[in-house]
């Protein structure tokens, strides 16, 4: 709760100044600053640091919070934060940031949270992307204006792409694909990336070292696995090489088969692979895929929210499943059940033998 009128009202009464000596050195009316004691307003953000000034206090003490209460409290919003975004739930999670900016103005974490939620999925929309564009747009200039963290900066330049690419697609938006062209040429480039910088500079065989390279081959495989799933359309009318030397790969890397944040994009290549053996005149090879499909993504749901990878290359990685990036799909096994009935271009001969109809079935 945040304690600021109270507060106020108490240093002036220590400093034994009026409402309008207070006013007056602020630069507002002296009603503003009685609204404040009597918790009917606050005051504007760009205020706080010269009451702090004022009052020779800190503006965490302006606003009553202590420091074990505010990491508490910062945690606690970021938890509840997270598990709105996992439950798809933008909107709560949105007003939820709202309120945490309020309480903390200074913590961009919370201003980049509320610019992510304002951007993911909602009913219509077109609309929606339409009616939040102006709000997304200050967040994301006080963002790269004022917040001086490189991580949340790039991150909050991702998100504005994607935004942007989306608004792009939206009739009557004004928005055309090539403004995304100079947020991209401000981003780093892959080699200047904190897992390669740190696979290189950190003594071989350290801890950190090791933990860089996982990171690195992690991230690397989800690339290439998304660049693939990009690409599908035009590989489905090709020969299978591309996605059996990418889960070659992948299960060369991890054989343990800890996937981790690539399980999705393993899963749906088994189903690619599978379709264009299917075209090819391989049913036998098709329904190894589509097998193999089914129960990656039953293992996949039946996994732990936390797990740690267990392949050397990527041993003591920890991977998050609820927070994780899934493909846009709230349940993989039911997506990839709807795929394999209706979603996949396979033959109704094909779909009506009875080892096909076994696999679809085993998904529950």
């Amino acid at each position: 709760m945040i304690h600021i009128g109270e507060n106020i009202k108490k240093l002036r009464k220590e400093k034994n100044i009026t409402q309008e000596a207070l006013a007056n050195f602020i630069g507002v009316s002296y009603q503003s600053v009685s609204k404040w004691e009597r918790y009917e307003s606050y005051p504007d953000i760009t205020l706080l640091p010269a009451l702090a000034s004022f009052f020779g206090v800190t503006t965490d003490e302006l606003l009553g919070i202590n420091t074990v209460d505010k990491e508490n409290r910062i945690k606690a919003y970021e938890e509840k934060y997270k598990a709105l975004i996992a439950e798809n739930k933008y909107e709560e999670a949105g007003n939820l940031m709202k309120e945490a900016i309020t309480e903390f103005p200074e913590n961009y974490q919370f201003l980049g949270n509320y610019m992510q939620s304002l951007v993911c999925t909602y009913p219509y929309r077109d609309e929606r992307n339409l009616l939040v564009k102006p709000e997304v747009e200050r967040v994301y200039r006080v963002i790269q204006s004022y917040c001086t963290n490189d991580r949340l900066r790039v991150w909050t330049k991702g998100i504005m792409c994607n935004f942007l690419q989306e608004l792009s697609e939206t009739e009557n938006s004004g928005v055309d694909i090539s403004e995304i062209d100079p947020i991209l040429e401000e981003m780093p480039v892959m080699r200047n990336t904190r897992d390669y910088m740190a696979m290189m500079l950190y003594p071989h065989g350290s801890e950190k070292r090791n933990m860089a390279c996982a990171k690195g081959l992690s991230e690397m495989i989800q690339l290439i696995g998304e660049i693939i799933n990009r690409k599908a359309s035009k590989i489905l009318e090709r020969d299978p090489k591309v996605i059996e030397g990418y889960l070659d790969f992948v299960n060369a890397a991890m054989p343990d088969g800890d996937y981790g944040q690539s399980s999705y994009l393993v899963i749906f290549n088994y189903g690619y692979l599978g379709v264009i053996r299917h075209n090819n005149g391989d049913d036998e090879g098709a329904l190894e895929c589509f097998r193999k499909e089914a129960e990656l993504a039953m293992k996949y749901e039946a996994m732990p929210d936390i797990t740690t990878h267990t392949s050397y290359l990527v041993e003591g990685l920890e991977f998050n499943k609820a927070t994780a990036f899934k493909g846009g799909y709230d349940n993989i096994a039911y997506a990839i059940k709807d795929a394999l009935e209706s979603g996949y271009p396979l033959s109704d001969e094909f779909r009506a033998t009875e080892e096909f109809r076994k696999i679809v079935e085993s998904i529950r």
